[in-house]
């Protein structure tokens, strides 16, 4: 029986096996190269949603807080309001004064678009926030009834740090410690642009991302 020799020709003849195409394949394999806008605009976006929404974590929990009735706060006196935690719905029957803010267009710290008006509060130490086409009848030295949530108003601290500093500064009113705000027509449930604002946000910066993540796989 003739002997059958084993030679480089019969190799080719054979054609590559397995290892040798997927060698092959994984040298095809390549990821996207990831322009460097989308990573300007990724991270403009986070910036941008942090920016915007980290300010307003209070108003996203109050809308979601499950306060069952208003709580009745009186003439706002020191000794009533010091036991009553920010974020409360609460009511209050005061006396204006004649000395205010005026916020033309966005709030700081909210989503709150003016014209806004915050206004001091005769013998108590508290003010009250309030969009001005809404309210016509909150004028100085009447005597009303507001509603709304309590918030800290201190130049050092708080949503209304910069508006208590514009006072002490510019008006020369002494805040008081311990001094709140009431925001008023800001009720537990009644705040649905916060809800909207952080869903639209957090899915611009999900969306950005996952883009380049997306780019960054293998293929």
């Amino acid at each position: 029986m003739a002997e059958h020799r084993h030679t480089p020709l019969d190799d080719a003849d054979a054609g590559p096996d397995d290892a040798d195409l997927e060698e092959f394949v994984s040298g095809q394999r390549r990821s996207d190269r990831i322009h460097p806008v989308r990573v300007v605009l990724a991270v403009a976006s986070l910036l941008a949603a942090s920016w915007i929404l980290v300010p307003t974590v209070d108003e996203l929990a109050y809308h979601f807080s499950r306060q069952p009735a208003v709580v009745d706060v009186g003439e706002a006196r020191a000794e009533v309001l010091k036991s009553i935690p920010d974020n409360t719905w609460v009511r209050a029957d005061v006396i204006l004064g004649n000395k205010a803010a005026e916020i033309p267009a966005l709030r700081p710290g909210s989503l709150r678009f003016g014209p806004i008006t915050v206004r001091e509060v005769v013998g108590a130490p508290i003010f009250v926030e309030f969009h001005d086409a809404s309210h016509p009848t909150l004028l100085p030295f009447s005597d009303v009834s507001v509603e709304g949530r309590l918030v800290t108003f201190s130049p050092h601290t708080g949503e209304l740090s910069s508006v208590a500093a514009w006072f002490e500064r510019e008006l020369s009113v002494a805040i008081a410690p311990g001094a709140r705000a009431i925001i008023v027509d800001e009720r537990p449930g009644k705040q649905p642009q916060y809800v909207g604002a952080w869903l639209l946000g957090l899915s611009l910066v999900v969306f950005s991302i996952g883009g380049i993540l997306r780019r960054l796989r293998p293929r």
